[in-house]
């Protein structure tokens, strides 16, 4: 009887040690850091394969953006200086932003022997100018930029910068620019060179605060002399999630 037992408990044995063996095994369970930082690492929204950015109508090609800017009536050196004052009396005013920025490219160079993301992104800006000398009128920017987003501290503070160049046509002449080269003839026609830089919560890396120098210049070509912006915004970015 204990033989039969011992020879029942050892096929039993065996039996349980070749059905674990074809067990699959699953996939090693990953730590909250490494999850963490798999999400926050890679710029493909959820649903989109590495690398393709798919058609034009797909949302992780959009950003939108909202801002206030104060009209500066300093040089763009004096405010990179922190001595830039706000303009005065007719040319005091603000500009409201509406900006839709289309991503053209996302680049993933190589620098310093560390791989960046680096995205391209075309930025259509229209604005309502607000003097105090005048009624409000529009103004149109259209540009090219470069949006850095490898920064060593994302995961406390994601942080984009965002610097690029493009055109400006203006329904007025910006009193600022008349008050400081009154004797230059003026074009309606500018350079445009937009500097941001873009803060957000690593969790909730689709709502960003935007702090930005939006620049104007004839460039010698148009004019001599242009006009600086400084400003605030909100950015959303609806696939950042």
């Amino acid at each position: 009887m204990l033989k039969r037992f011992v020879i029942a408990l050892s096929i039993l044995g065996l039996v349980n040690m070749s059905s674990a063996a074809e067990e699959p095994r699953g996939e090693p369970v990953k730590t909250g850091a490494e999850q963490h930082a798999e999400s926050s690492s890679g710029s493909t929204p959820p649903g989109a394969e590495p690398g393709k950015l798919g058609s034009w109508r797909d949302l992780n090609r959009w950003s939108f953006q909202v801002g206030l800017g104060l009209i500066s009536g300093s040089t763009l050196e004096e405010i990179v200086m922190l001595e830039g004052e706000r303009a005065e009396g007719d040319a005091e005013g603000e500009i409201h932003f509406l900006q839709v920025s289309y991503k053209v490219a996302e680049l993933k160079p190589v620098v310093f022997g560390q791989r960046v993301e680096v995205d391209l992104e075309l930025p259509l800006v229209l604005a309502v100018v607000d003097e105090r000398g005048r009624d409000p009128f529009m103004q149109y920017n259209v540009g090219l930029t470069l949006r850095w987003k490898s920064f060593p501290w994302n995961e406390w503070v994601y942080t984009n910068f965002e610097t690029g160049g493009g055109l400006t046509y203006s329904s007025h002449v910006l009193e600022t620019e008349r008050q400081r080269h009154p004797t230059r003839d003026r074009s309606h026609i500018e350079f445009y060179w937009p500097i941001q830089l873009t803060l957000a919560h690593p969790r909730h890396r689709e709502h960003q605060l935007v702090l930005f120098v939006h620049h104007h210049s004839g460039g010698g070509i148009f004019h001599r002399g242009g006009a600086n912006t400084l400003g605030i915004g909100y950015r959303f970015v609806p696939w950042e999630r």
